[in-house]
């Protein structure tokens, strides 16, 4: 899991070093995305769920539900999954324009209809970026930024906060079954309904980054 932090670092790292010294229209926000991105590898806890944790979290979320439960684990956060939650045509990937999500990263911030403001007292949206083991077509830089990376990213898909509803079906969303599980970990989480365990690679840890965790058990809702 530490490797596969640093490997996205890297390459949001060589993303942000490909725009250096542009000024183009929309090169503000991509610039706060690549860099939030950045930082929710860094700072947050990478986190583990196994297939079994992810089916259970994703059954246990009720409706209708607040989507401030969506931050419910944190302003900030990096999941890994066993087995991927869903495929989607974000990004457009592979040669049938179809990934599988195997992680996601999010962060939080205020939109005011023009630029993303990061670490905002009041957010008013949360934004995920999808993990894959593919790597997006979509890219206005080069796929070669993820030639050493085991995940990347295959673009970002922002969330409403401070709403209520009832959460997705996967009949014209084809990131439902990633969202379900977000409400489902946010809330469970916020409702002390999780233990954690450190991994076996944490002794790996740079004394400046989170150990890596994988949730253990889930209790009942």
């Amino acid at each position: 899991m530490d490797r596969i932090r640093s490997e996205l670092c890297d390459g949001y790292r060589r993303i942000e070093a490909t725009m250096a010294g542009r000024i183009e229209d929309g090169e503000v926000v991509t610039r706060t995305m690549l860099d939030a991105a950045r930082r929710s590898a860094e700072e947050a806890t990478p986190t583990w769920l196994c297939a079994e944790v992810v089916e259970t979290l994703s059954a246990q979320v009720p409706s209708p539900i607040e989507t401030d439960v969506l931050v419910g684990a944190g302003d900030r956060g990096f999941l890994l999954f066993e087995k991927a939650v869903c495929s989607t045509m974000l990004g457009d990937a592979g040669s049938l324009g179809i990934a599988p999500v195997n992680g996601v990263l999010w962060w939080t911030a205020d939109f005011d209809g023009q630029e993303f403001h990061q670490d905002a007292d009041h957010p008013n949206l949360i934004v995920v970026h999808a993990l894959s083991t593919l790597t997006s077509r979509e890219m206005p830089w080069s796929p070669r930024v993820w030639s050493d990376s085991t995940l990347t990213d295959l673009g970002m898909f922002p969330m409403p906060l401070g709403i209520e509803g009832a959460p997705p079906s996967g009949l014209n969303n084809d990131l439902a079954p990633a969202v379900r599980l977000l409400l489902g970990y946010g809330v469970a989480v916020a409702t002390s309904r999780v233990l954690f365990d450190t991994v076996a690679d944490s002794s790996t840890c740079a004394p400046t980054l989170s150990a890596p965790r994988q949730v253990a058990v889930v209790y009942d809702a």
